[in-house]
């Protein structure tokens, strides 16, 4: 009796015990599905995408070894070293933008506009200044009396989308205020085919210090400062006699 009373209490413990392990399960997924619930949904990392290292890239020089944008800023340090140095290079690019001063309405007074410039770029579909370059020191403003000496001398006519080959310094400080990190064209001249001939030729732009009417014009107004001043001389020789 004692061993089937042993048996009973035996068996009756174990079925309490299930019981009680099946009231757990419950309770220990309920708290599952709540940490899952705080948690929320998976998160998806978007990484961006590889940067392409070739776009804006070009042809480091042309054919006729006028530089690109993209080969001047290659070896910047190099190049600039060279314009500061007065070294003249050649670069072939489209222009992409050229600056407009604000208008200024009638009877007020309103702040001078920047000196004339562009932005030039190795791509015409290219948006933004990010890869742009200014060219500077174009354009020359000619005071009226002086402004018959420049009649019929060509102008620097730019347009908007228009490749052109010019010629200039490269620097980060051009001579007329302006100045960038990836450098700066400061213009000496550009290549266009004159109109009656056809045949291309460097253009300066008229009133620069550099265009050949007015190297000649120094030139000869030196030679005669050289010349009075040697009749002078001979004069003073005479007057000692």
């Amino acid at each position: 009796m004692m061993r089937t009373t042993s048996m009973l209490s035996t068996t009756l413990a174990l079925a309490l015990l299930a019981i009680g392990c099946n009231k757990e399960e419950p309770k220990a997924a309920k708290i599952k599905d709540e940490d899952e619930a705080l948690q929320g949904p998976p998160i998806k990392v978007e990484l961006p995408p590889k940067p392409n290292f070739d776009e804006g890239k070009t042809v480091e020089k042309y054919e006729d070894g006028s530089y690109s944008v993209y080969g001047l800023r290659d070896k910047i340090d190099e190049n600039v070293k060279a314009g500061e140095a007065a070294t003249e290079v050649t670069v072939r690019a489209y222009v992409q933008d050229i600056y407009v001063p604000p208008p200024c309405p009638e009877g007020q007074a309103c702040p001078p506009g920047k000196q004339p410039h562009v932005w030039v770029v190795d791509n015409p579909a290219e948006q933004g200044k990010k890869r742009a370059m200014m060219v500077v020191n174009y354009r020359f403003q000619i005071p009226e009396w002086d402004a018959k000496r420049w009649k019929g001398i060509p102008e620097v006519v730019l347009e908007k989308g228009k490749q052109y080959t010019f010629k200039g310094k490269f620097l980060r400080f051009s001579s007329s205020g302006f100045a960038a990190d990836n450098g700066l064209l400061e213009f000496v001249a550009y290549e266009v085919a004159n109109p009656k001939t056809g045949v291309k030729e460097w253009i300066a732009p008229p009133g620069a210090p550099w265009h050949p009417a007015e190297i000649a014009r120094q030139e000869e107004s030196n030679a005669s400062l050289v010349e009075r001043a040697a009749q002078s001389a001979a004069d003073y020789k005479k007057g000692k006699k």
